[in-house]
């Protein structure tokens, strides 16, 4: 059976004063109408309760918000952590190889690709032709491959000569896959010793997330985006 519906009085029913802004008009039954002058009470109880779990959880967002810039503030301001460099330096954060690739892959000679250095130091790697030739039984071959000195600002030797090569995510730590050289020999024997790289270990970075991967020597400072990029010939 359908009830009837009609306004109620004001004797009837007294909603709220929340509620009495927001509803104009009022309607019951016969039957419950005199029951509202306690359930609308409730329901604007309710209410409240939703508004305050809304208003704490705008907050947790504005203190993520808060915590998320000083983070970043701090960040930038600190000499160890240099975020734009993360963001916008090179190599690029996407370009570092995460998984191991496969050694196959990686068989092949490398040319220069490119040179990020200052203008002097170019030229003087341009004056030779350095290759790096990795070969499938683990050993690479090493010509005119230039090294530096800790600071990247000049070029102290050239490499060529023999070595081994293995895979290896720890030797850079941080910056994903390399390829690491040891057991060098030289071609011919040499009195500097920042040219001895018999008895040391060192490694290349190795870029790209596929086939065919890029290799690249960092220069000096990693935060200065200085370095030898080469590229594989034959791709």
């Amino acid at each position: 059976m359908l009830r009837r519906f009609e306004p109620c009085s004001t004797q009837q029913a007294r909603p709220s004063s929340v509620w009495n802004r927001r509803w104009r008009r009022c309607y019951c039954s016969h039957s419950l109408c005199s029951d509202w002058h306690s359930s609308w009470p409730v329901a604007g109880q309710r209410n409240q309760r939703r508004d305050l779990v809304s208003n704490i959880e705008s907050r947790h967002e504005l203190i993520d918000l808060t915590v998320w810039t000083a983070t970043v503030l701090s960040c930038l301001l600190l000499t160890g952590c240099n975020l734009p460099h993360l963001l916008l330096g090179y190599p690029r954060f996407w370009d570092y190889t995460k998984t191991r690739p496969k050694d196959a892959d990686l068989v092949g000679t490398y040319r220069v690709l490119r040179l990020r250095l200052p203008r002097d130091l170019i030229q003087s790697v341009k004056e030779r032709e350095p290759l790096i030739a990795l070969k499938s039984d683990h050993t690479a071959t090493l010509t005119d491959a230039p090294q530096f000195d800790g600071f990247g600002g000049t070029l102290t030797c050239r490499l060529s000569g023999s070595a081994t090569w293995q895979l290896d995510d720890q030797i850079n730590s941080g910056w994903g896959w390399s390829v690491a050289f040891q057991n060098y020999h030289a071609l011919t024997t040499t009195l500097r010793d920042e040219c001895k790289y018999e008895n040391s270990t060192w490694g290349i970075l190795i870029l790209g997330r596929h086939r065919p991967y890029r290799l690249y020597a960092i220069v000096g400072d990693p935060d200065s985006d200085t370095g030898v990029e080469y590229e594989r010939l034959n791709r």
